[in-house]
């Protein structure tokens, strides 16, 4: 399991970090404590890894699920 260290490192400094089992979630969203609480305590692999699809399989062996529900504008993602 990664530390917050390295979470941080890779995500961000503003990125909030809860844990579940042997599961990290990483928020990038800057969400509520309360969004936090809820998003962890809900989170159920069996039911968030629905497919057998290689991506999911390479997530959950991982260990690591980022959630990032924040807006953005289109014009904000530079394709250089």
């Amino acid at each position: 399991m990664l530390s917050d260290e390295e979470i941080l490192f890779m995500y961000g400094k503003n990125a909030v970090i809860s844990r579940k089992d042997r599961f990290t979630l990483v928020h990038l969203d800057r969400p509520s404590a309360e969004q936090v609480r809820a998003r962890t305590d809900s989170f159920d692999p069996e039911e968030f890894f629905k497919c057998d699809c290689r991506i999911c399989a390479l997530t959950k062996e991982g260990g690591v699920v980022v959630f990032d529900d924040s807006a953005y504008d289109e014009e904000e993602i530079l394709l250089e």
